[in-house]
Formats: structure tokens, C-alpha cells, sequence
């Protein structure tokens, strides 16, 4: 666990890491390999790990002893179970729902965070179908302080995301993240059936960080049109700190059940 800069959240927890899905704007995947142990590294497809590996050379816990490999670090379950409440962004170096997850590194990281039920949790995916997987076979939590997200940066994902949300139960708190904006989402007709029909609770923009070769820089008027129709509809809208040479005023509103 840790503070985060990510500023729609109190702190990052990553009791799972690693991702393949090879997006071409991951800060993740950089950060994973910058700190990891070459000499660790393994061609095991999926790695668990019961208890912290240490660097040969410094001694001290490596944070990603397999560089971006997907890892399973159970001693890492119980870290906020006894902390003061707050808004946690769950796998912040990874994507938990991903199609190479098995269903029962999902039930753990689940598990834990009702053992801990004093937190708010948000995950996020760019895989939102496997929320639906989850429901239909009775895994997935539905309480309050659990937060089910999609990322929507361009019109395909945010089709995958309106018609997972279409599905979900309709308890659950759900939202979007259009991080980075590649592209007007809101002239999509699936942007307007996930905000006229409320499936969403909350809508995060920002932009790409970095400076990767051919980085999309939102045009002003995509984002002055999902605050207007986030306004419309009554949903709070959060942009991120990126956006500030594009938005003068960044709009950075939290659900109320976020707010504390």
C-alpha cells in the first residue's frame, strides 16, 4: 500500500501486478521494469508469491521482483485491513480483471477487501465483460464500498464498457475512466446510452502523460462536451490534473459516497 499521486484517490494498493495488454501509453509497464531485479525475472506465465522477495545486492522488499509479469502477492491482502477508512485504487500496476486472471486471484483480493469493509474500493478495467463473468457465477461483490470501473479512451472500449454496465447489477457502483482521451467519445451512441441511462456513477478525463512519440492531446472541445453532458445528467465529473494546459478550472467533483 501507499499514497499516490493519482488524484481521484487516497492511496494505490497492489496486491496484484503485471498486465498484457501492451497498451502503448502504460506507465506501468515502465515503472514495473525501472524497479525490478533482472536477475529475478522468470519466463513463468503467472507468478504467486507467499512471502516478500529481497534484492541480493540492497537487501531491501523488491516491489516487482518479475518486472510486469502477472504476480499474486498474498502477503500484500491484508495491508489495509486495520488502517483508517479511505479510497483506495485497487491494482493501480495491473489490470485484475483481465482475461489471463484466474477467477480465484479475483476471490482473494475480494475477500480481503471485505475483511477491510471500512474502505472504499476502486478497480479498474479495460475487460469490464469479466465483471458480468463474475456476477453470473456469484463471485462479484456487490456492496456500497465497492467501485467497478471501465476505461473508455476511445468508442471501442467504451461500447465494451456500456454494454458490461448493461448487465451489471443494478446496485453496483460503477464509472468510467476516459484516461487518456484519444478521441470525442460523446459522439458515440454508447456514450449516450451509458450517461441518458445513468449506468455510470462518476466519469474521470484525463490526458496522456509523457512523451511518447505520436501522444493524442485531447482537443478542448471532446472534454467541454463530456462536462456539459456529465452536467446534464447530474453525474460528477473528475478531471485529472493532466488536463490543466487544455481546461483552465479543472472540475474535480467525487461521488457523495467518495466524499470524507
Amino acid at each position: 500500500m501507499k499514497k499516490t499521486k493519482i488524484d481521484w484517490c487516497d492511496s494505490s494498493w497492489n496486491p496484484v501486478t503485471g498486465c498484457l495488454h501492451e497498451c502503448k501509453y502504460c506507465y506501468a509497464r515502465s515503472i514495473a521494469n525501472r524497479f525490478s531485479s533482472k536477475e529475478k525475472w522468470t519466463d513463468k506465465g503467472l507468478i504467486e508469491l507467499n512471502e516478500r522477495v529481497y534484492a541480493e545486492k540492497s537487501g531491501k522488499t523488491e516491489p516487482y521482483p518479475y518486472g510486469f509479469k502477472p504476480t499474486l502477492y498474498r502477503y500484500r491482502l491484508d495491508e489495509y485491513k486495520a488502517k483508517k477508512s479511505s479510497n483506495i485504487f485497487v491494482c493501480s500496476m495491473a489490470d485484475l480483471f483481465g482475461s489471463w486472471v484466474p477467477d480465484s486471484w479475483i476471490e482473494e483480493v475480494l475477500s480481503a477487501c471485505v475483511r477491510a469493509a471500512q474502505h472504499n474500493y476502486l478497480f479498474l478495467t479495460k475487460n469490464p465483460q469479466r465483471y458480468i463473468e463474475l456476477q453470473n457465477k456469484g463471485k462479484l461483490v456487490i456492496a456500497d464500498n465497492m467501485w467497478y470501473g471501465a476505461s473508455a479512451t476511445n468508442e471501442q472500449q467504451l461500447m465494451i464498457a456500456t454494454k458490461a454496465f448493461n448487465n451489471i447489477n443494478c446496485r453496483t457502483k460503477t464509472f468510467l475512466s476516459v484516461e487518456p482521451l484519444l478521441e470525442d467519445v460523446t459522439v458515440s451512441e454508447y456514450w449516450n446510452d451509458c450517461l441518458n441511462n445513468h449506468l455510470v456513477d462518476w466519469v474521470i478525463v484525463g490526458a496522456e502523460n509523457g512523451n511518447r512519440k505520436n501522444r493524442v492531446i485531447p482537443d478542448r472541445d471532446w472534454i467541454r462536451s463530456i462536462a456539459f453532458d456529465c452536467y446534464d445528467e447530474s453525474i460528477p465529473i473528475f478531471m485529472k490534473a493532466s488536463l490543466e494546459d487544455i481546461w483552465n478550472g479543472l472540475i474535480q467533483e467525487f461521488p457523495k459516497e467518495l466524499v470524507h
